[in-house]
C-alpha cells in the first residue's frame, strides 16, 4: 500500500484485505499511542470527536490535549509501565485521559462504573494500579472503599464544576481539566511496541475470581482495521459510541477503529433507547455497534419514522436469526455479524461487500479475519469438520494479534492456551461456505444485558450474608436475550430467609447488574460424589415453587 490515506478504502473491494494489509497497519501505527500522533498530523483540524455536550475535537486538538495532560501525570509521578485505573462515565476527559496513559509508557486500567466495594477493590487490586482516574459522580463509590486501596497514590479527578468536598479523597488529587492546560514534554513520552499492552480489562471469571485481561497495541490495531472492513468504516463515515468505553468494544472496536479509519465518532454517556434514533438522525450517523440485547430494547419501544429516516446504516453487530431479521426490517438496517471476547479482540465478521448486500447469513458471526486462525476442537484436542459442534479455539497469524495474559495469574493464561490454541469456553461450528456460528457458552458465566458476570463472584458475596449457609447463582432466562441471574440460596439452620432483606444486602454490596432477579430457596445443593454442585442439575429444574422474582 502506498500514498497518504490509510486504510485502504474498504467500500471498494471484494472481501477482507490480505494478511500483509494488516501487517502493514502494524508497520505504520505500532501502537495506539503512535495512532493517535500519526492521524493528528494525517487529519489535521478535522473533527475526529463529538460529546453530547455540543463539545467537539479535532484530530490535531487530541493528540495535543493528550500530550499536555500527559505532563500533569508526569508531575503527580506517573512513569513508564505504572498502572493507571480509569473509573469514570463516558467522556472526552475519559478517552484523553487513556491517550495520556499511553504516550507516558503506562498502562490503562478500565474499571467497570457499576462496581463498588469488593469487586472495586478486586479490580483496582489485581491490576496493581496505583494511580486512578475518576469521575467526581463516583467519588463517594470510592471513599467507600478507599482505606482498602493502599495502592493507589493520588487521583485525577474528572468533572472540577461539580465536585463535592464531602467526598475529597484523602490521598493527593488534582483535576483532568486542569492538567489539559499544562505545557507538554515530549521528552517523557516512551517508546511502546506492538507487544506492549494498551490496556487491562476485567473479563468475568468461571469457576473463580474474574481475570484482568492485558490486550497489546497489535490486537487493537488489527481488530479496529477488521472492524473497518467489516462495517465499510471511511473518513466520510460517522461512528455512534453510546456503550461504555471500559469495555473492549467501545473503547477499540468503535473508538480506536473511527480514529484508524479517519472518519467522525459522535461519543453520549449512556445508552438511552429513547432517544437514540433522534441521535441517529441529529447527528448523521452512519455506524454503530449492537452487544447483547441492544437491537431488542430497541425494539420494545414505541415506533416511530427515525428508525428508518436516515441513511445507510451498518450495525456491527451480532444477533440471533429472529432478531437480526427483525432489525433489518423494522430499522432499515444492515448487519455485519461477529464474534469475539476481550481476549481476542473480534476476529470473525463479515466483509463489507458482504454486509452491505445482506448475504451474510442471519445469524451468523461471519468468517475468519486474515489476522487470526480459529478452529473448532473436540474435548481430546481433536479438530472437527464443518457443521460438527465444538469448542472455538483461536490463535494469532500475526504475532502479538491476542490478548498476552491473564495478568498475575500464569496457571490460568498457559491453561486457556492447552495445545498452543487458546480456549475460549463457547461452543461453536462452521458450515460449508466458512461461516461461524456460535451456539452456547461451555464456561459457567452468565450474560446480561450486555455484561459478562462471574457466578463465582456473586456466590462469594451472598455467602457473607448471615442467613444463607450456601448458594448456587445460575443463568436463567430472559425476556430480552441473553441471562438474568438467578440465586439458589440454602439458609442456615433455624433461619427464615428475608428476600427483601437480602436484595437489599446485594443492592449495598454489588453492581446493580449482579443482583439476582431469581431468588430460589432450597434445602440444600444437588452435588457430585466430590462434593463438587451439580449446576446443570439446578438449571435443568428452572422456576419451581419456591423461585421468587424479585422484579415482580
Amino acid at each position: 500500500m502506498s500514498g497518504n490515506v490509510y486504510p485502504p478504502d474498504p467500500t471498494q473491494k471484494v472481501g477482507f484485505s490480505a494478511e500483509h494489509i494488516y501487517e502493514e497497519a502494524l508497520t505504520r501505527y505500532p501502537t495506539v499511542a503512535e495512532l493517535v500522533s500519526k492521524k493528528a498530523g494525517e487529519n489535521g483540524d478535522k473533527t475526529w470527536l463529538v460529546f453530547e455536550d455540543g463539545r467537539s475535537f479535532s484530530y490535531r486538538e487530541v493528540d495535543a490535549l493528550s500530550d499536555a495532560m500527559a505532563a500533569g501525570f508526569y508531575g503527580l509521578g506517573v512513569r513508564n509501565d505504572d498502572k493507571v485505573a480509569i473509573f469514570a462515565y463516558n467522556s472526552p476527559e475519559w478517552i484523553l485521559s487513556y491517550f495520556t496513559i499511553l504516550k507516558m509508557g503506562a498502562v490503562p486500567v478500565t474499571v467497570n462504573t457499576g462496581f463498588i466495594k469488593d469487586p472495586l477493590i478486586y479490580n483496582l487490586k489485581a491490576s496493581h494500579s496505583q494511580y486512578l482516574v475518576v469521575d467526581c459522580r463516583l467519588l463517594e463509590t470510592y471513599k467507600n472503599v478507599e482505606e482498602s486501596l493502599d495502592n493507589i497514590k493520588s487521583l485525577i479527578i474528572i468533572g472540577k464544576q461539580n465536585f463535592d468536598s464531602r467526598f475529597a479523597p484523602v490521598k493527593p488529587y488534582v483535576f483532568a481539566e486542569d492538567l489539559a492546560t499544562g505545557k507538554p514534554n515530549p521528552e517523557i513520552k516512551v517508546k511502546k511496541y506492538e507487544k506492549d499492552p494498551c490496556a487491562m480489562i476485567l473479563t468475568s471469571g468461571t469457576t473463580g475470581p474474574s481475570k484482568v485481561v492485558a490486550d497489546s497495541n497489535a490486537q487493537f490495531i488489527c481488530t479496529a482495521l477488521l472492524m473497518i472492513e467489516a462495517g465499510g468504516i471511511t473518513g466520510n463515515s460517522v461512528v455512534y459510541v453510546y456503550l461504555p468505553l471500559f469495555h473492549i468494544m467501545a473503547l477499540d472496536l468503535a473508538t480506536i477503529a473511527s480514529m484508524l479509519a479517519n472518519a467522525k465518532m459522535v461519543l453520549v454517556e449512556k445508552f438511552n433507547p429513547a432517544v437514540f434514533w433522534e441521535d441517529i438522525n441529529k447527528y448523521g450517523v452512519t455506524h454503530f455497534h449492537a452487544v447483547g440485547p441492544i437491537l431488542e430494547i430497541l425494539s420494545k419501544q414505541t415506533p416511530s419514522p427515525l428508525e428508518q429516516d436516515h441513511g445507510p446504516i451498518v450495525a456491527l453487530a451480532y444477533s440471533s436469526k429472529d432478531v437480526w431479521n427483525m432489525a433489518r426490517d423494522r430499522f432499515k438496517i444492515f448487519l455485519s455479524g461477529g464474534y469475539g471476547s476481550t481476549e481476542v479482540g473480534i476476529p470473525v465478521s463479515a466483509p463489507y461487500d458482504v454486509v452491505i448486500n445482506g448475504k451474510n447469513p442471519p445469524g451468523s458471526c461471519g468468517i475468519v479475519g486474515p489476522h487470526i486462525d480459529v478452529k473448532i476442537m473436540d474435548e481430546y484436542g481433536k479438530f472437527l469438520p464443518v457443521g460438527k459442534v465444538g469448542e472455538i479455539v483461536i490463535r494469532p497469524r500475526i504475532p502479538w494479534t491476542m490478548f498476552l495474559e491473564y495478568y498475575g495469574m500464569p496457571d490460568q493464561t498457559v491453561n486457556a492456551f492447552r495445545g498452543l490454541w487458546f480456549h475460549t469456553g463457547d461452543a461453536g461450528y462452521f458450515d460449508d461456505n466458512g461461516y461461524l456460528y456460535f451456539v452456547d457458552r461451555l464456561k459457567d458465566a452468565i450474560r446480561r444485558k450486555g455484561e459478562n458476570i462471574s457466578s463465582y463472584e456473586v456466590e462469594q458475596i451472598l455467602q457473607k450474608h448471615p442467613q444463607i449457609l450456601e448458594v448456587a447463582v445460575i443463568p436463567a432466562p430472559s425476556e430480552v436475550s441473553e441471562d438474568e441471574v438467578m440465586a439458589v440460596v440454602v439458609p442456615k439452620p433455624g433461619e427464615i430467609i428475608d428476600l427483601k432483606e437480602i436484595t437489599l444486602f446485594c443492592k449495598e454490596n454489588m453492581p446493580r447488574f449482579w443482583i439476582p432477579r431469581f431468588i430460589r430457596i432450597a434445602d440444600g445443593l444437588p452435588r457430585t460424589p466430590t462434593g463438587r454442585i451439580e449446576k446443570f442439575k439446578l438449571k435443568e429444574e428452572g422456576f419451581t415453587k419456591d423461585t421468587f422474582d424479585m422484579k415482580a
